[in-house]
Order: C-alpha cells, then sequence, then structure tokens
C-alpha cells in the first residue's frame, strides 16, 4: 500500500462520509419540518370544523337563553302593571293581568328549561383526541432517543 492510499484511507474517505451523513441530517430535518407543518395545517382545518359545529350549536342554547331572560322581562313588567295602572282602574282587572303575568312567567320558565335541557358536547374534541395522540407519540419517541 502505497503513501497516497494511505492518506485517502486516513483523511479522504472520513472526510467524505461526514458529508454524506451531515445531508443525510439535514434532508432528514427537512422532511421532518415538512411534515410536522402539514400535521399543524391539518389540525387547524380539524379546529376550524369543530369550531364551525359548535357556534351552531351554541347560537341555539344562547337563543334559549335569550328567549328566557326577555320573558322573565316582560313578566316582571306586567307584574308591576298589575300593581299600578290596572288596580287603580278596575276591581276586577287583577285577574287579567294576572294572566298576562302569568303567561310571562311561565313562557320564561319553558324557555329557561329549554336552555337547560339543550346540552352542547366539547367544542373540539377530535382536534383534542388528535392533540393527545400526538403527544403520547411524542413522549414514546423522546424515551426511545434518551434509551438509545
Amino acid at each position: 500500500m502505497g503513501l497516497i492510499d494511505k492518506l485517502k484511507r486516513t483523511f479522504v474517505t472520513p472526510l467524505v462520509e461526514e458529508k454524506e451523513e451531515g445531508m443525510a441530517m439535514v434532508r432528514s430535518l427537512r422532511e421532518t419540518g415538512t411534515a410536522a407543518l402539514a400535521h399543524a395545517e391539518a389540525l387547524a382545518a380539524l379546529l376550524k370544523l369543530e369550531l364551525k359545529e359548535a357556534s351552531s350549536r351554541l347560537g341555539k342554547k344562547t337563543a334559549f337563553l335569550l328567549m328566557g331572560a326577555f320573558m322573565a322581562f316582560f313578566g316582571y313588567l306586567f307584574l308591576w302593571c298589575l300593581l299600578t295602572v290596572v288596580m287603580a282602574y278596575f276591581w276586577g282587572i287583577i285577574a287579567g293581568l294576572a294572566v298576562t303575568t302569568g303567561f310571562h312567567l311561565l313562557a320564561a320558565a319553558a324557555g329557561f328549561i329549554l336552555f337547560n335541557r339543550t346540552h352542547v358536547t366539547p367544542i373540539a374534541p377530535a382536534t383534542a383526541e388528535e392533540l393527545k395522540t400526538d403527544l403520547s407519540c411524542l413522549q414514546m419517541a423522546l424515551k426511545k432517543s434518551s434509551h438509545s
């Protein structure tokens, strides 16, 4: 074996191998980054879809709450009307306003009951499950790499 072969084997070959390993590492990091970005975009799309569905469910529950509050307000208003204007005008008007007040209070009770019976599921359950899965996979990968 000549001096040139010894120099090639000792100095040139390790440098070429190190350069190839470095390029493979850069390529691997680039692919990992691209995959992580694609995964984050998919999670964002899933969250957007779930938030859209949740907003429609919450809108219905909010409408029932507003209806109940609106009717309770008018029940309170007619109760005061019962005590002021109408009692002074007719002696039998109390029964008429009591019916009006009772109707509005019953409507308010119905609104609150409908509000309580309208159940809303968690806002983004599939996204939360996906994040839990991602976290457990990441923890497993970190354990594997720390044991290696």
